[in-house]
C-alpha cells in the first residue's frame, strides 16, 4: 500500500490522466496559439518556441479536460512540428549528431531515412505494473549498436538489411490511427519504443496533430536524445520511460558504440527532472560483472540528483546477438542471484523507490 501511494505521488500527472482529471500535454500544446510562418529563419522559430515553452511551464497546473479548446491558426504543437522538420534536414535528433539531410535520401548512424517504419503494435502486458496494458508501438531502427541487443531484428534495420523490409511504412496520420486504435482497445498509454523512437521523432510529433484522445504519451527510449530533441518533447510527453545502461563512457562505447554516454544521460535526466511532467521511471538493466562500474554509479547518481524518480532494476539480461565465448566473453552469462541481491540492497540503502516496479 505504501509503495502504491509513492507511485501515485511520483507519477501524479499520469494517474490524473488515467482518471481524466487533467489534460495530456500534447492537447495543451494544441491550445496555445503560436504566431509564426514557415518561411521564418530557424533561429527565430526557436526564439518563439522558448517564449511559448516558458508560458507552458508557467501554466502547468491541473486543467480540467472539459475546458480544452484547440486554438485557431498555428499552435505550439504546429511550431514543434515545423522545428522537427527543420532538424531533419541536418539531423540532430540524437547525440550522434550525424547532421545528414534525411529529407534527401540520406541516413546517419541510425539507418533511418525520413520515412518511419513500424515493426509491430500491440497491447503489452509485460511493462511495469502501473503501465499495463500499454499501447506499444515498435519502431524499426536504432541510434545504438548494442552488441547484446535482444531486439536486433528491428534495431539493426537500415544497417544490417534495408529498413524497407523492417515492417510497415507509416505516415503521421497512419501513426495517429494506430495510436487511436490501440487506445480504444484499452491502452493506458501510447508507448513509443523500438529499436528506438528517437530517429522517428518528426513522425511522432506530427502524428499528434491527428490524435485527439486524452491519453498519456510515453517516451520509451535509450535516452541518447539531443537537447534540441528534449526541448521539443518535454512539453508533449506525459511519462518518461528511459534506459540508464552504463555508469561511464567506456562501457557505453565498448558495448553500444556511442560516445559521451555518461555525460549525455546525466544532462538529459537533469533536464526532464526540471521540466515537463517530472513523471519518470528509469530502467536500469543489470549486466554481469558491471556492478562497480555501472550499476552502483548510476544508482548513486540518481539518488543524489533525481531522487524522486521511480527506478526499475531489471534482471532480464542474457547473452544475445554478438555476445559469445569468443566475442565479449566477460558478459557471456546471465546475472547471478547474488549480483541482483547486491544491487537491490545498494538501491535500498540509497533510499530509492524500486520495489514497486522491479
Amino acid at each position: 500500500m505504501f509503495s502504491n501511494q509513492i507511485l501515485k505521488n511520483r507519477l501524479n500527472h499520469y494517474y490524473q490522466l488515467l482518471h481524466n482529471s487533467t489534460l495530456a500535454y500534447y492537447l495543451r500544446c494544441k491550445a496555445i496559439p503560436a504566431a509564426f510562418n514557415h518561411s521564418q529563419d530557424v533561429n527565430e522559430l526557436w526564439d518563439i518556441h522558448s517564449r511559448l515553452k516558458q508560458k507552458f511551464e508557467e501554466n502547468k497546473m491541473l486543467i480540467p479536460p472539459t475546458i480544452f479548446e484547440k486554438c485557431e491558426g498555428n499552435s505550439f504543437l504546429d511550431l514543434k512540428i515545423e522545428l522537427a522538420q527543420r532538424l531533419l534536414k541536418s539531423c540532430e535528433f540524437c547525440e550522434n549528431l550525424c547532421n545528414v539531410d534525411r529529407t534527401a535520401n540520406q541516413h546517419g548512424f541510425c539507418g533511418v531515412y525520413d520515412e518511419s517504419y513500424i515493426s509491430s503494435t500491440f497491447l503489452h502486458m509485460g511493462e511495469e505494473p502501473p503501465l499495463i496494458p500499454s499501447g506499444t508501438i515498435f519502431f524499426s531502427g536504432c541510434s545504438f549498436e548494442c552488441v547484446f541487443c535482444q531486439n536486433e531484428d528491428i534495431s539493426t534495420a537500415g544497417k544490417n538489411y534495408p529498413i524497407q523490409k523492417a515492417g510497415r511504412k507509416v505516415t503521421p496520420k497512419d501513426l495517429a490511427d494506430l495510436a487511436t486504435t490501440i487506445y480504444n482497445r484499452g491502452a493506458k498509454n501510447i508507448n513509443y519504443v523500438g529499436g528506438d523512437p528517437t530517429p522517428n521523432l518528426h513522425t511522432i510529433i506530427s502524428s499528434l496533430k491527428f490524435q485527439t484522445a486524452n491519453v498519456c504519451q510515453l517516451w520509451n527510449s535509450n535516452f541518447y536524445n539531443s537537447l534540441l530533441a528534449l526541448e521539443l518533447l518535454s512539453d508533449l510527453i506525459d511519462l518518461w520511460l528511459p534506459d540508464f545502461k552504463y555508469g561511464n563512457n567506456e562501457c557505453a562505447e565498448k558495448y553500444s558504440k556511442i560516445k559521451s554516454y555518461w555525460d549525455v544521460l546525466r544532462r538529459n535526466f537533469t533536464y526532464i527532472y526540471e521540466h515537463g511532467s517530472r513523471n519518470i521511471i528509469i530502467r536500469h538493466l543489470v549486466m554481469p560483472g558491471h556492478l562497480e562500474c555501472c550499476s552502483k554509479p548510476i544508482l548513486k547518481w540518481i539518488s543524489e540528483n533525481v531522487p524522486e524518480v521511480i527506478v526499475n532494476i531489471m534482471r532480464q539480461y542474457h547473452p544475445a546477438y554478438l555476445v559469445s565465448q569468443e566475442h565479449y566473453p566477460e558478459i557471456n552469462r546471465r546475472v547471478t542471484i547474488a549480483e541482483m541481491q547486491e544491487v537491490f540492497s545498494y538501491a535500498e540503502d540509497l533510499g530509492l523507490e524500486f520495489q514497486s516496479v522491479s
